[in-house]
Parts: C-alpha cells; structure tokens; sequence
C-alpha cells in the first residue's frame, strides 16, 4: 500500500539491450493493467504474472510497485498528451460557446473513462507532478485556451484579460470534474455537464443581460 511519500530511486538502470526491454515491458504491462483494475489492486506479483517476468528480475529495477506505477505513469502521459491536445485544437477556432461546451465534453469523457487512475494520481502529488512534468498538458491547454479567447476577445467579458479567462474556464472545468468523482458522483453526470457549461457561459459578453 502506497505512503504517499515519494519513491526511492531505482535501484539500477538498465544497460543491455534486452534489460531495458525487460523493463519496458514490466513498464508497459503495468501501464495496461491501470486501465483495467483500480491501482490498489495491482500488486508486484500481478504484474510479474502479465508481464511473463519473475518477481526477481523486477525487484533488480524496481524497488517497490509504485516505482513501477510512477513509470506507467510517466508512460501514459507521453501517450496521451498529444491526443488530448489534438482534440482541443480542433475547437481552437470554433465560436466561444461551442468551443468551450466541446472543451467540457471532452474533459468529462477522458476523466470519466479515466477516473480510477485519475483519482490515484491526484491522491498522490508525486505522480500528479510526474504527470504535468512528462505531459506539459496544463501549459499547453493554458495556452490554447488563451488562444481562443485573444481570437474571440470581443466576445468575452471585457473586465477579465485573456490570461484570467483562460484560468478561470480551464480551472473551474477542471477542479470541478476532479471533485466530482473525487466525491463519488454526487450529481448525475448530466447535471455536471450542463452546470458547468452554463457557468462558463458567465464569462461571455452580453451573458449578464440574459439573466
């Protein structure tokens, strides 16, 4: 069971050619079982089991499971990253309130398939800073999402600069999914996803006459 204190180093890296394909598979069939149990349930023997390799030769790499989860980690965020990222380009340019409803059903879609890894990572700062520092996700859909909003400025709240639009949807998009399943679905998913898109339309122009 995880501590939530960083891991120990590895304990070697590996030099021959067919050590570091040892480890990629220890690496990539650890990274294929968190997609199909919760964390918690991976042990070092499971993945020992999947991956064809004895316990022995893991542990001369790998000093405990989390170092071995911390690499599919690391794994999954080069993986996933540029498709996260193809997606939302894609709604760079759209009008700002189809932009940003398709931003949130996006987000909604990869948190939700991804929830049980998601909710281990953030329960974890190591992983969570492993996670940013491989993907570069939060700055680049940052930086997107200023983008949009530069492109569209007229059409957004004239109070708030570009930068702060931009924190405010992506954080309130964000924070809020992560609680959701942080909490269990305390709403229906539904509810979620209209909620948020009518508060990001708050930060549109001409939304305050509306009301």
């Amino acid at each position: 069971m995880s501590t939530g204190k960083p891991s120990p180093e590895r304990r070697k890296a590996p030099q021959q050619a067919r050590s570091r394909d040892m480890v990629a598979k220890i690496v990539s069939t650890t990274a294929m079982l968190l997609h199909t149990h919760a964390p918690e349930e991976i042990t070092t023997n499971l993945i020992a089991d999947k991956a064809g390799i004895s316990k022995g030769s893991i542990y001369q790499y790998f000093a405990n499971k989390d170092q071995m989860i911390n690499a599919a980690v690391e794994q999954l965020a080069a993986e996933q990253a540029p498709a996260i990222e193809e997606m939302l380009r894609a709604n760079t340019l759209e009008r700002p309130e189809s932009a940003m409803e398709s931003s949130i059903d996006m987000l909604i879609d990869f948190t939700i398939a991804n929830r049980r890894l998601i909710r281990y990572i953030a329960e974890r700062p190591e992983h969570v800073r492993t996670f940013e520092n491989i993907s570069g996700l939060n700055a680049t859909l940052l930086a997107m999402t200023r983008l949009h909003m530069t492109h569209y400025r007229s059409q957004y709240r004239e109070e708030l600069s570009t930068s702060a639009l931009a924190w405010l949807f992506f954080n309130m998009a964000v924070a809020t999914t992560m609680r959701y399943i942080e909490s269990d679905d305390p709403i229906s998913l539904d509810e979620l996803r209209a909620g948020l898109k009518f508060a990001s339309a708050g930060l549109l122009n001409g939304h305050r006459d509306q009301i």
